[in-house]
């Protein structure tokens, strides 16, 4: 049954009222829950939509941060997701309050960025990529309403006192929500004299065939999604590729329409794409090949990104976790890139002399080159895989290699990674 509009309100400015306590009670507590003020915008399920807050001390700079965990496109897939993942479709299982991921933490050393920012998170429960605009699906079970859910969060936080700077931040299906969306928040939000600006952490997808058995392309399933919720990708996008406008949910083919200035973070091998190929626990020489070979095409889509940091790992997402402090290219960590790219937002060329350069994309083509990708660990014993097998599997031939540092073959391969890596540079 759906709440009264006057119910709905007075749980909505209840919720409110949580979220604005002090400073120090939700230093605390975390992330307080809000639901949204538009009660006819729900998760898949029907259960209620909202968002986690926190005002922090810098009322000029808001984070806002949407969440990622895949999606469904069909009523097979929504129907699997919805018995295996129900969390990614319902809120009714939310808490009240949640612990702060790594971008969104109150915590100085944790998040040196945006520690002092009003904080917002998105929970995930529309499937869509943060695009659907289907209210009531074809068949009467799920909603798909991702888009709406946004626009919305927005019309809450601007009753709330947004103000100064909103910085659209996410992962993974929140990454592809992120370029999805950003000129549209952009326009809401202009009349208001908010300024934008946007991160997408690993949503950087490829069109890329399928290899082996599996039964659906990424092309395939962006199509059948982007008429299962109703998808709306931005309008200048879908008039270049009208005949197939579910092309707009791949990075480089959206980005050139993408007018809000944009950080692309991406690794080169990123995990999400390589099993969306069905490329899955690599271990022979014809499967490091297909990693390479989407490496490469990693690569190559991003040349046009103008601010990017693409290192050289096999990982995926990276903003909410605590190593994004640690991840670096070229000896520039990530914040610092970031960091870099915001002043330049606020203070133009001037910062370019003094920091670190818009496009730090990794050098070496190499899998798990760069020293601080997260660790690879085999997904069949949970065991960090050494450095030289890996390298050997992917057909260095560390015989040589150990020959030419004057090494024993046997004494490269006990190396640790950080012994390993800075001899093992010139040959990679």
């Amino acid at each position: 049954m759906t709440a009264s509009p006057h119910i709905a309100r007075l749980a909505w400015t209840i919720c409110v009222v949580l979220c604005v306590s002090s400073e120090s009670a939700a230093r605390r507590e975390g992330l307080r829950l809000a639901l949204l003020a538009n009660t006819t915008l729900t998760c898949n399920d029907g259960s209620p939509a909202g968002f986690y807050f926190r005002r922090g001390s810098n009322s000029q700079h808001w984070v806002v941060y949407l969440e990622g965990g895949g999606y469904c496109w069909d009523a097979a897939s929504c129907g699997a997701r919805w018995r295996r993942r129900p969390g990614l479709m319902s809120s009714t299982r939310w808490p009240r309050a949640r612990r702060a991921p790594a971008l969104l933490s109150a915590d100085p050393a944790a998040n040196p960025l945006w520690h002092s920012s009003n904080h917002v998170l998105l929970p995930y429960c529309s499937s869509d990529m943060w695009a659907g605009t289907r209210l009531a699906s074809t068949n009467g079970s799920f909603t798909f309403a991702g888009r709406l859910i946004v626009r919305s969060v927005l019309a809450d936080l601007l009753r709330l006192g947004l103000a100064g700077r909103l910085l659209l931040v996410g992962s993974s299906a929140g990454g592809a929500g992120v370029m999805l969306n950003a000129d549209a928040i952009r326009r809401v939000l202009r009349p208001h004299g908010v300024r934008v600006a946007a991160i997408a952490d690993s949503g950087w997808f490829l069109d890329r065939p399928a290899k082996g058995r599996r039964s659906f392309s990424t092309d395939a399933v962006a199509r059948l999604g982007h008429s299962y919720w109703r998808g709306s990708p931005p309008s200048s996008c879908v008039r270049e590729f009208s005949a197939k406008p579910w092309l707009c949910y791949f990075g480089y083919r959206l980005y050139p329409h993408i007018r809000t200035p944009l950080f692309v973070f991406q690794y080169l091998f990123d995990s999400a794409q390589l099993t969306a190929e069905g490329v899955r626990a690599p271990r022979t020489r014809a499967q490091w090949d297909d990693v390479h070979q989407t490496g490469t095409a990693l690569r190559s889509s991003l040349k046009t990104v103008r601010s990017t940091f693409a290192p050289a790992c096999i990982a995926h997402g990276a903003l909410a976790r605590p190593e994004w402090l640690a991840i670096n290219v070229s000896g520039v960590p990530l914040p610092r890139a970031i960091s870099c790219w915001e002043r330049r937002l606020e203070r133009g060329t001037r910062e370019r002399a003094r920091c670190a350069p818009r496009r730090l994309v990794e050098r070496c083509s190499w899998p798990q080159c760069n020293g601080s990708c997260p660790r690879l660990r085999d997904p069949r014993t949970g065991e960090e895989v050494a450095l030289a097998a890996l390298l050997q599997s992917f057909g260095l031939d560390v015989r040589g290699a150990a020959a030419a540092m004057g090494l024993d073959a046997r004494q490269l391969a006990r190396m640790s990674r950080a012994e390993l890596l800075p001899l093992l540079a010139p040959h990679t």
